[in-house]
Parts: C-alpha cells; structure tokens; sequence
C-alpha cells in the first residue's frame, strides 16, 4: 500500500482516505464537519471536471467553454434561473443543513489549493476551477433533474393535438384530451408557441443534457425474508439515465462517529439521497414520472410587454438581461423573465404570449436537503420514511429495507394539488385563475407501506396506485419492467391478486428460479437485474405464430420471430430483426392515425419525449395483441405483412443476407461521448469510452432503450448507470457497480476498469467495515489541519 499526507485547511483533525483497487474513496473522519469535508475533498480528486461541467450548466455558463454550440443550453438555464434557486434554498436552510455544505465546499476548495494536477479538459479548454460555494452543490442537484418532470411532456402533447386534432388524438390516448380548447386559440398563437418550446429544448438537448427517461428507467426491488433464503430482506436496484461521460453516479464511503455510508451520489453534491447503506438501513431510488411541472399560457402587454394578464386585470412583469460570454465569439444577451407562475421559460413576452413554468423546486426556497443528514441516521425502515417529510424534488420511489427485517416503500417529494385537473396533459391558461396549485399532499396521504403482504416491493416507474388519490401523474411508463419483474419475484408461488386483463403468464419465466421450498437466493434475486427477456417480444412472437402464413421476405420474418423466446441476448440474430420490426411496426400502425409528416416530427429529433410518447402507444397496442383486429379496425395480416417484410430486408441490407450471421450486439451499442469530443474532436478518442453491445432493450430488465424513427443502427439512449444490491443478512458485504470508473479523468486506470464488469453483470465489493477498509486499501492519504 501507498502511503501519502496533505494539509487541508479547515479540518479540525487527521483524516484518512483509504481507496480500494478500484480507487472508491473510504473516508474516516473524527467528527461530522471533517466527514463532509472529506466527502467534498475527494469529490474533486476524482471528478472535478465533472463538478465544473455540471456548475457551469447550472449556472449558464458552459458556453464560456464550450462556445457557440452551448449558447441555447445556457439560454435556457438563465431563463429558468436555477441559480437564483439554489442561492435561495441555502439562504432558507436550518444552521444544521447549512453546516454540511460549507463543510463540504471547505473540503473542495482544500483539494483546490492543493496545488492538484490540472483535469485534461481544464488544459484543452485554458480554465481553471474557481472556488466552490455551497450554493453550487444545490444547483448541479436541480440542473440534474429539471428535464425529468413532465414539463417537456405537455408540449410535445400539446404540439401534437394541434397537428391531428382532438379525434386522432383521443385515440391514442384512450381518453378525451380536456383543455384542448385552450391549446388551440383563434390565429394559432399558442400553437406555434408550442412548436418554439419544443425547438428551444431541442437545440438546448446536447449542451444541458437530456437526464429524462426515455423508454426504459429505473428499477427496484426489494424482497421480504419471508420469500428468501436467508430469512432477510435482499434490496436491488439500478438506475438508469442518459450515459454520461463520466457516468453520472460516484461511488464514495464517508464515516465519522455519527455515521458510516457507503453508496453513490452526484460529485459535487453532499450525502447520499439516492443509494447507500448505512449498517442498518438500505434505500434506493426510481423515479416516480410524476407530474410536479406545470406550464401556463401566459398574455402580455403594456408598454415594452411588461405586464401580463391576471384575474381581474394585469400584474407587472419581472424582467431582467443577462450577459452569456462564448468561447471563441462575441457575447450573447438574453432575456430572463418572470410571472407570478414562475420563470419564463419559452417564446418572447413581446409577441404577447410566453410559456412559464411553475415547479416544485425553484417556486420557493426549498427545504428539501435538510433531510440528507437525518436519513443517514436512520436504523429502520420507518425511521427512514419519517426523515423524508420535507423532501421535495424530483418525487421518487424510495424503496428500503433495514437489519431488522422490514422493507419498505414511499412516494417521498412534493405532489401539487390543484384547482383543477384541466391542465395535466398539456399548459394551462395562466390568466383564468382556474388552474392553480393550492396545496401540497400532505405526507401521511403519500402512499407508503411497510412490511405488505404481498412480501416484496417492485418499482419500474410504472404506476404508483389505481386511480388518482392521489394524483401523481397522468401517465407512466410502458409497464414490462415491472411486469417481469413481478413475475421473477413470484416464480414458484402463487402471485399475489389476479393479473390484470390481458396480461398472460409468460412462456419463459424470468431468471431468479426459487431454491427448495419456493424461497429465492439472494445470488437468484440479483441475477434480475440482467434479464434480457421482453414480455412485449413475447407477446408478439404469440401473435406472430397465429397469423399467416406470408409470402416471400414477411414469411421468412414472421417464420424466426415466431419461433423465438423473446430474449433479446446480445448473441441474437432473432433479436436483431425484432429491432427492425418493432420499428416497422410501429409505424404501419400509427401512420394512417397522425400521417407521415408527423411521424416524422415524432421520430426524427433527438429530444427523447416523443419517444416515450410512441412506447407508451405501443404498450397499448401489445395489450391488445389477443384480438383479431388492430385497435383502428385493420386486419393484422395487412400490417404485419409490410412491416415483417420491411423488417427482413432492412436486416438484410445492414447485415448481409445471411441471418445466421446477423447479432443484436452488433448494432445494440452504448454511445457514450463526453460534452466537450465536439469541440476538440481531434481528441474524441481520448475523451470518450469505448463502446460495448449489451442485450435487452427498453421493455426489458436491463433496460438499455433506443430510439424510434427509421436510423441505421439502435444506439443505446437510457441504460443502468448504477447497479446496488444489499443482503441485509449481510450487509457489510454489499456490492456495487458503475458503467466506467470512479475517476473522471481520462486516461486514469480507474477511469473505465468497472465498464467490463458492469457489461457482464459483476459488481465490485462495498468496503464497509474499519478492518475491511484498511484490509482491502492500496493507497492511503492522510489529511492534516494546517
């Protein structure tokens, strides 16, 4: 083992920072400030390029680095004014809270003062770090999670009911759209507002970064002792996001004599509010998809649009210019306005119309991170719930369980309640009065549950409960995840309820098979999370295999998908022209309801809301599979036909016309690239990782979605970024795992060393005890106070 000391100014004691062989730091600290200083020491060490790059998105200000390209991200995030945000909630926080963010931004700046070696980028882009503040670390956590609401769903929806009308429109969502008389106005103002927001997020998508789900997102589950092996609980999970370079999550163990947690947590921000243990309670995350964004229709005019219409008459507007400096290029000047809704986010209040956004996070000082240090002190499930009353943004499924044997689930964050549900799929008239938030969900009405009979909890973003008490979202995601999960939990045992109609048991069972006696392994449990098998695939090859036969290139299709299992393996050639047909598919199937210009709209952009919007159609449409029909009234034969034989050829063409030969991994690739590869593409192969194949796809396990539109290959758009899993009859030897490294710095051995295991489904050991740590430690560095 290496040795080394520093002096850190600001500690109150000797530090210790052991790392393992895969470079996670293990802090040990004396008290809770050296602890949090630790944590924001090491945060830099190994990710300060990444702690800047998300600053600078925060604060609109990646353009001064990444020039002309990153000018409409920082527009956007000036007018949604998320630092004015983050300074607030710090101005709000209790002493306690307050404390842990200047002991952490203390150890940052130490680590800068350091003398460190400068991070690749900061040479090829000629800056250096400026001093951390503690407002900085709130404001990387909102810019993180602002495109995760739905804001970005209601205009796609309501850009969409403006092109194919109310009829086509409640067809495929199966429900009259309310409020489509306020979307569409005489002279189509609002309209081509609409068509403004969208492009806005467009154009802002590379530099600000799409973090949203797009077909696939998180997973958790957690399984009562009742149905394991051991007689404890097992806790799995794993998230899945946009890969960024680096990867999203860190991994990180602090402990002091007040706590010891170990798990993953944005760099740069303290605690660990989305994964870790802490000896006694385990927890995770997935997001919940609900609905906490709101967007008004917002009526200008006066003088120079500086006021906007109220009840009763007009209210004087906000507004202010702010400066963006850009690399390479002369300044830009943009316009931040606001309404009593909130920041104005698209179009320009000088036509007279404008779009604002009232969101949970930034609609007033948010005491949300007062509960960071609280949950860490936690020793049980129900203590764990408790602690999150005042959490806030982003709404989440937290999923739980602790050494005493219970698990747990909660839907922690704010709900809004309105005065009306007109404006749930699209924005709201903000001048009526009519459409207001007039209260928050009080925690005792979150659903919650401990224990529940059913003896495990599974989350994959699909719906919280049946019905809207309380309102949470007005959709969700595509439910196979949760269905096959649900159903390797059970294998073995009789489910709990009834399934629901329409949803037959699978012809494969997913991969935890029960040991003797109908109980599951913990290895059994974890081996969930990489199933590969489709329950939408299979439902296919069954209704493949009742129709036809074809003539010619349909029948060779429809011939290898009906004899398939629907698992999409990277190895298979079956899987591949799956791929293909789902894309045919889909579009044989919506095209004669919103026409081919729309479609296109739908499938050319980058901007993953669409996409969504098309897999939750689909989901519709595999729900329905039993019937003879398509649900528009078509004869199946007329649109399996065309696409099947669409399909075969578009493999064919791509992969040569042998399907012996052809391979999902083939096109079925992560395509990760770090924010600055555009600008300096000389040293794009330095900077971004390589690319490896997995299987699956949104509607799987592993989810690892791509996008829908007729492209070349099936980049791989949202995947896991982090994987956990925790014996709680055994929790100091937990395990986790990140698609990369814990270092940022390219080049650095512990740059991309857990890539391979996280392809294959290894996950590297969670350090935990003292004697663990110094057992397992390669390199020590001490701190001292100056």
């Amino acid at each position: 083992m290496t040795e080394e000391r520093l002096t850190a100014p600001g500690l109150h004691a000797p530090l210790t920072v052991h790392r393992d062989r895969c470079g996670v730091a293990h802090v040990g600290a004396t008290d809770e400030h050296d602890a949090w200083f630790g944590q924001g020491f090491v945060s830099a060490q190994d990710r300060l390029w990444q702690m800047e790059y998300d600053r600078r998105r925060a604060a609109g200000r990646w353009a001064e680095v990444a020039g002309r390209g990153a000018v409409a991200g920082d527009a956007l995030t000036r007018r949604l004014q998320l630092a004015g945000a983050a300074r607030a909630d710090v101005a709000a926080m209790p002493a306690e809270t307050r404390a842990v963010f200047q002991a952490y931004a203390a150890g940052v700046n130490a680590y800068l003062q350091s003398g460190p070696p400068l991070p690749l980028e900061h040479h090829l882009t000629g800056t250096r770090s400026e001093p951390w503040e503690p407002w900085h670390s709130v404001a990387i956590f909102k810019v993180r999670h602002v495109l995760m609401g739905t804001w970005g769903q209601k205009l796609a929806q309501a850009q969409l009911l403006a092109r194919i009308g109310p009829e086509a429109y409640a067809t495929l969502h199966g429900r009259p759209p309310t409020g489509s008389a306020v979307i569409l106005p005489p002279g189509g103002a609002v309209r081509r507002l609409m068509e403004t927001g969208l492009d806005d997020l467009r154009r802002a998508a590379a530099s600000l970064g799409f973090l949203a789900e797009s077909e696939g997102g998180s997973n958790s589950w957690a399984v009562s002792g009742s149905r394991t092996t051991t007689g404890m609980p097992v806790l799995c999970n794993d998230s899945h996001r946009a890969l960024d370079v680096p990867s999203v999550y860190w991994q990180v163990h602090v402990a002091c004599p007040t706590f010891n947690v170990i798990g993953a947590t944005f760099p740069g921000f303290p605690g660990f509010p989305h994964f870790g243990h802490n000896g006694h309670v385990a927890w995770c995350i997935t997001h919940t998809s609900a609905d906490y964004q709101d967007l008004y229709v917002e009526s200008f005019g006066g003088d120079d649009a500086t006021q906007y219409r109220v009840p009763g008459g007009w209210a004087p507007a906000e507004r202010r210019v702010e400066r963006i400096d850009v690399a390479g290029d002369g300044p830009v000047e943009v316009e931040a306005w606001r309404t009593g809704h909130g920041p104005v986010v698209h179009g320009d209040p000088r036509t007279g119309w404008a779009l604002s956004l009232r969101y949970t996070a930034t609609d007033e000082p948010c005491l949300a991170f007062g509960v960071l240090r609280p949950m860490l002190l936690a020793t049980t499930v129900a203590e764990l719930h408790e602690t999150q009353r005042l959490w806030v943004d982003p709404v989440n499924n937290l999923v739980s369980a602790d050494t005493a044997g219970s698990i747990g689930y909660l839907t922690r964050g704010y709900l809004p309640i309105r005065s009306s549900d007109a404006h749930r799929q699209f924005p709201a008239p903000g001048w009526t009065g009519e459409h207001e938030w007039t209260g928050r969900v009080p925690f005792e009405a979150l659903p919650q549950a401990i224990n529940p009979a059913e003896g495990f909890i599974a989350t994959a973003n699909q719906a919280v409960v049946e019905g809207d008490e309380p309102y949470i979202a007005h959709q969700f995601s595509p439910p196979f995840r949760a269905q096959r999960i649900v159903e390797g939990l059970t294998a073995g045992r009789s489910a709990p309820g009834r399934p629901a109609p329409g949803r037959p048991a699978p012809s494969r069972p997913a991969p935890s098979r029960p040991a003797p006696g109908g109980r599951l392994t913990p290895e059994g449990i974890a081996a969930l999370q990489g199933d590969t098998t489709s329950p939408a695939a299979q439902r296919w090859v069954s209704r493949l295999a009742r129709s036809g036969p074809f003539q010619g290139d349909a029948e060779r299709a429809r011939t290898m998908l009906a004899s398939w299992d629907g698992n999409l393996l990277p190895q298979s050639n079956a899987a591949l022209l799956y791929g293909h047909f789902r894309r045919a598919v889909a579009e044989a199937l919506f095209v004669p309801l919103i026409g081919q210009g729309t479609w296109s709209w739908l499938t050319a952009t980058e901007v993953t809301t669409t996409h969504g919007m098309i897999s939750r159609w689909m989901a519709n449409v595999v729900y329905a599979l039993d019937g003879e029909t398509t649900p528009d009234g078509r004869p199946w034969g007329d649109v399996l036909r065309p696409a099947l034989a669409g399909a075969w050829r578009k493999a064919v063409a791509q992969d040569g016309p042998d399907p012996t030969a052809w391979r999902w991994q083939a096109r079925h690739t992560t395509n990760a690239r770090h924010p600055l590869a555009g600008r300096f593409p000389e040293h794009a192969g330095r900077l971004n990782p390589p690319a490896v194949a997995v299987g699956g796809d949104g509607d799987t396990i592993q989810a690892a979605s791509y996008l829908w539109g007729d492209r070349p290959a099936f980049a791989i758009v949202g995947l896991s970024v982090y994987r956990q899993v925790v014996d709680l009859g055994d929790i100091a030897h937990a395990s986790y795992v990140i698609p990369g490294g814990v270092s940022g710095e390219p080049g650095s051995a512990h740059f991309g060393d857990q890539l391979e295991r996280w392809r294959t489904h290894q996950r590297i050991p969670m350090h935990y005890t003292p004697e663990e740590v110094r057992a397992a430690a390669v390199h020590s560095l001490t701190l001292t106070p100056d």
